[in-house]
């Protein structure tokens, strides 16, 4: 079936310019003077509003200058020191990430794909072998699954459910 629909492109948040609503707010507010590094009242209002959305009106809120940035800080503060994150081979933080994951000291376990998708049997088999190996004092526990965005090849993010459950089961939040 033929369609003549527009298709989207959500690959990346680089591929397109920002809308001009943003652009109209972003030329009024070009002459203001405001502190840097998210000191300033529109920072805080941000802030704010994260807060009421998420109903947590004591939550720390913290800007990073992009996705690379706030995929190692996650990363780096959901994982202890020995453990590494699980991901497909085609993966954002397996090839895109220019080595911010392990520069932060927590291995990219790259498994195979088949869609963009990993299967919850790859993910279960290296978190579940780990606690079997004599080295495991000294081999990178694989227990964090890292899910990608939806718009990677076939992808979305239902269809990874059971196989971040199998994350969870072996590594809950801490």
């Amino acid at each position: 079936m033929m369609t003549n629909e527009k298709r989207l492109p959500f690959a990346s948040d680089y591929q397109q310019g920002a809308h001009p609503r943003i652009l109209e707010r972003l030329a009024a507010a070009n002459m203001e003077a405001n502190a840097g590094y998210g000191m300033d009242a529109h920072s805080e209002n941000a802030r704010k509003l994260i807060r009421d959305s998420c109903d947590a009106p004591r939550a720390e809120v913290h800007f990073l200058v992009g996705g690379t940035q706030a995929n190692a800080v996650t990363i780096d503060a959901l994982l202890s020191p020995w453990q590494g994150v699980v991901a497909a081979d085609s993966g954002h933080v397996s090839v895109h990430e220019a080595g911010a994951i392990e520069a932060c000291g927590h291995k990219v376990i790259q498994l195979p794909e088949r869609d963009g998708k990993l299967d919850a049997a790859d993910v279960n088999a290296p978190a579940t072998s780990w606690g079997q190996e004599e080295t495991r004092t000294v081999t990178t526990w694989s227990c964090r699954g890292w899910c990608t965005s939806p718009s990677q090849p076939s992808t979305t993010h239902s269809t990874r459910l059971r196989s971040l459950q199998l994350c969870a089961r072996h590594a809950p939040l801490r």
